[in-house]
């Protein structure tokens, strides 16, 4: 009987345990209870508390590792965390904020007051230098350091192999090349301001005099450090110049001057200058000065002049009239050919890889690039400069977006949104073609399906142009740009099969030309289960993709615009193919692991500050919706759940939030300066569920209530959840979406609506504080109307909930700043003094800081205000005083009304408050 009960016991703790995360499974009367010793909620206390780890360093060879754990509201908390790959050897350094390795992957080195410690990684031998205030590490070599000591200007070259140092006097900075075989140096007499900069070869030691002179103001390093450009400020020969230094050469050449230029003084070149791969061609810009004159007699005029054959709007060329024309060249250094880049209303899309070759976007009259679908002062052109060929093509694209062109420049790559297609225009013969033709798939992101449509674009080049990777919605095509062969799925419509989509996943493959033969590692995201991880591919290899790892993690979901959180791409060593990547789920903290396959991966830090806290656990639901469609979202429970009890539930939404599935959300005051924090919330008792919303063009709202709705109702029956005590709420569009469910359905006992929109019909037509009309926004934007106000009324009046407030039953809580520019203030006040008159329950909380969201103190009041409301309306709690009889004016700043009032109920009906209060 005794052994009975024990493994009924055991079995009973067993089934308590049990995390289901499939909401197709039906809810069973097994009571779910955690048997763990109870941890603490999370408060604000806990805000000050949580570390989480960052900056993720790998030695060259990719034996050691380096990692910062940080404390972002207190800023001596911090420690840095050396270690081996396999975490045989360990170092945590309190208070150091980073490390620097040498370039032979052997020493570690960093300062603490005024010390420098050098630290043989893997050893506990610890070199100690006092009394040094600066210094810097060769990322390659032979492990060299230079450093200075206070009150001193000489430099100190120490090699760490040798011990052997070296003095350089009089030195004010210092530059170790990329290639870690050479040292810059550069001096400054204080006496007579005149300057030197010298170049020490680190294997011969040998010093060269490169320059010596006054005014330099700028110095760039080329990326193969054989080539140095300075940039002199010398007010006698008429303003700045630029001058390369060749070290092959050993001469300083002048490039550019206004002369040159053949600029008068009202322009003045910039401060940088970028130089090309080979060294062959820098590029560079010159500004026009601004007109002080001018610009003060406009200060002083009291009216601006709208008028309706205004190119641009007045505010926005109010705003810009400080912004100074910028022009920008390319030069050669050859034979120091000048190529005019950009001028006004131009930008530079794309280089290729020697920057010899652009593509360049060119915006008609200076007009607003938001108002290019309706102003034909406002198109796009773009155009194809070859600094080679010293040509200026005038590309005839239709339709076209992401214009890139090809490393060699041969080809320029543009995706055809009327066509659905991939384009070339060839340089040498001047022929476009259509080289995805035939091709019958979506090149479009999973996370834009309507009119923010857009192709993925291009993964890669293959050597000479020969050929180019490009992103379907899925999978990854190899494309010829001659338009000769067809086209080729390398991941064999693996993705698509499999509803999983690819990315290219390592940074130092970003930019890389590749061989047929080379292997790639793309990142991997399951759209249905949302997995993420990595698999492999060889590019001439036709076959399913490899699985490396797939798991219910996220490393990075890679273009994901609705994740918000700390993402991190993987580090690789430099020498060897050892790497480390952050990886979290829901319920661990991001960390770093060390992998060499990206099969298996060795924990490297262990920083893991929600085990501390009742936590919150994550569950994927799928539900068919109203419209016979399946839904999907995620619901949020707390780690000591009880299937027994009946929560309260707030549901939270902005587009596709089930891409948050496995993210790991820092507990915190206010989210993303304007939503409630997921994890502060579950761990006080709430239940969080935040719903997919499938938009319809033309009825955007409709494509909210049917997806909000139909989740609260699905939500509801579950047996833990208290169906009338439902919230809602949402920041900006997701604000916009709380005004519109309040008014037309009575399913929420509370709702929270943060700098939102609440009149479309008003608000179509405003100018926001940034100087632009916000018709872009409702007819070719996140409004989805797909057309102006005057051409269908009644599809504005439809999405706004300003016409339907006399149908509010649920309390509002309102929160808008003064000075937003992403929605007017005048917005929050007309939805406010609407339900004001009507007698509803509202109120509205102004902050004068901040902008789009608030921050700081204002997020920390904005946060205690928003959970008291919830709480009373959620969970019965007596209400604040600040609610129940709010805080007169006078009173701003001394008394936040926050203690709770038991002394008074809410009326239901907001005039009979005063007399009450009276």
């Amino acid at each position: 009987m005794n052994k009975c009960i024990v493994l009924i016991f055991f079995l009973l703790k067993f089934l308590m345990g049990v995390k289901y995360a499939n909401a197709q499974e039906t809810v069973s009367d097994i009571h779910f209870r955690s048997t763990q010793v109870e941890k603490r909620v999370i408060d604000t206390t806990a805000y000050k508390r949580w570390t989480h780890v960052e900056w993720g360093k790998i030695t060259n060879d990719g034996a050691f590792v380096s990692y910062i754990v940080k404390n972002d509201s207190m800023t001596s908390n911090v420690a840095t965390v050396l270690t081996d790959g396999l975490s045989r050897w360990k170092m945590k350094l309190p208070g150091i904020n980073g490390i620097e390795f040498t370039g032979d992957s052997r020493f570690a080195a960093y300062i603490c007051k005024d010390t420098l410690f050098i630290i043989r990684l893997g050893s506990d031998h610890i070199e100690k230098i006092p009394g040094v205030q600066l210094f810097s590490t060769s990322t390659s070599g032979k492990g060299w350091i230079c450093f200075k000591y206070k009150m001193s200007d000489s430099l100190i070259l120490y090699n760490t192999h040798s011990g052997r140092r070296k003095v350089y006097p009089a030195i004010n900075s210092s530059y170790f090349t990329a290639d870690g075989k050479g040292l810059i140096l550069q001096t400054e007499n204080n006496i007579d301001n005149s300057q030197s900069v010298s170049f020490l070869d680190l294997n011969s030691e040998k010093l060269t005099n490169v320059w010596k002179g006054k005014g330099l103001v700028g110095l760039q390093l080329g990326p193969n450090s054989n080539s140095i450009v300075f940039i002199i400020s010398d007010r006698t020969c008429g303003g700045k110049s630029i001058w390369l230094y060749e070290r092959g050469k050993d001469r300083l050449n002048l490039l550019v001057n206004n002369s040159i230029l053949k600029m008068d003084s009202s322009w003045v070149l910039d401060d940088y200058a970028e130089i090309s791969v080979s060294g062959k061609y820098i590029s560079f810009s010159i500004r026009k000065l601004a007109q002080g004159k001018i610009n003060s007699e406009a200060k002083n005029s009291t009216v601006n002049i709208w008028s309706y054959f205004d190119i641009k709007m007045q505010s926005l060329q109010l705003m810009n009239q400080e912004q100074p024309p910028v022009y920008s060249f390319v030069i050669n250094s050859d034979n120091h050919h000048i190529t005019p880049l950009c001028k006004e209303n131009e930008s530079v899309m794309s280089t290729s890889r020697d920057n010899d070759a652009y593509i360049i976007e060119h915006l008609t009259n200076d007009a607003d690039a938001f108002e290019a679908y309706w102003n034909s002062f406002a198109k796009r052109s773009y155009y194809l400069k070859s600094v080679k060929q010293n040509k200026n093509i005038l590309l005839k694209l239709k339709g076209a977006n992401m214009v890139t062109i090809s490393p060699e420049g041969k080809y320029a790559i543009y995706y055809d949104k009327e066509n659905s297609s991939y384009f070339s225009y060839e340089v040498a013969s001047g022929v476009y073609r259509n080289i995805t033709s035939g091709v019958n798939v979506s090149w479009n992101s999973i996370y834009r399906e309507d009119l923010f449509a857009y192709g993925r674009g291009i993964c890669c080049w293959g050597r000479n142009d020969d050929w180019v990777l490009i992103y379907d919605k899925f999978d990854v095509w190899k494309v010829d740009p001659s338009g000769l062969k067809r086209p080729v799925n390398i991941t064999n419509g693996y993705g698509l099969r499999n509803n999983i989509v690819f990315n290219l996943a390592l940074p130092e493959s970003y930019g890389r030309i590749f061989s047929e033969t080379d292997k790639l590692i793309f990142n991997a995201i399951n759209i249905n289960n949302k997995q993420n991880g990595f698999y492999k591919i060889v590019i001439n290899k036709i076959g399913d993709p490899k699985l490396l790892t797939m798991g219910n993690y996220i490393y990075q979901l890679i273009d994901n615009p609705y994740l918000f959180g700390r993402q991190e791409l993987p580090v690789k060593a430099r020498d060897a193919d050892r790497f480390i990547v952050s990886r979290m789920s829901a319920t661990d903290a991001p960390n770093y692991f060390f992998t060499d396959d990206f099969r298996k991966f060795q924990q490297i830090s262990d920083e893991y500050p929600e085990r501390k806290y009742n936590w919150y656990r994550t569950e994927l639901h799928t539900w068919k919706r109203q419209d016979g469609k399946l839904g999907q979202g995620v619901l949020y429970k707390p780690e000591n759940f009880d299937s027994l009890k009946k929560y309260p539930v707030i549901f939270y939404y902005y587009e596709k939030k089930s891409f948050s599935l496995n993210e790991y959300l820092t507990p915190e005051s206010i989210n993303d300066g304007c939503n409630i924090n997921i994890p502060t919330y579950v761990s006080n008792g709430y239940l969080v569920f935040t719903p997919d919303i499938d938009y319809v063009i033309g009825d955007p709202m409709q494509g909210t209530f049917d997806a909000v709705i139909s989740a609260a109702k699905y939500i509801s029956q579950l047996p833990f959840v208290r169906h009338d005590r439902m919230g809602i709420g949402g920041c900006s569009f997701g604000g916009a979406q709380t005004n519109y469910l309040i008014t037309h359905s009575n399913l929420f006992a509370a709702a929270y609506s943060a700098s939102s929109i609440s009149d479309w019909v008003s608000a179509s037509n405003e100018v926001t504080l940034g100087g632009q009309s916000f018709q872009s926004y409702f007819e070719n934007g996140q409004g989805r109307m797909g057309v102006p106000l005057w051409e269908d009324p009644e599809r504005y009046i439809k999405n706004s909930p300003i016409f339907y407030v006399d149908k509010v039953t649920t309390p509002l809580l309102l929160m808008h700043t003064t000075q937003d520019a992403g929605g007017s203030f005048s917005q929050a006040l007309e939805l406010y003094t609407a339900l004001r008159r009507l007698g509803k329950k509202v109120w509205l909380l102004e902050y004068t800081d901040g902008n789009h969201g608030v921050f700081g103190k204002s997020a920390e009041d904005y946060a205690i205000r928003l959970k008291q409301f919830f709480d009373h309306y959620l969970k019965e709690q007596v209400a604040p005083r600040w609610m129940t009889r709010g805080i007169p004016a006078k009173l701003k700043g001394i008394d936040n009304g926050f203690e709770l009032d038991s002394s008074i109920m809410l009326p239901e009906n907001g005039l009979l408050m005063q007399s009450i209060q009276k």
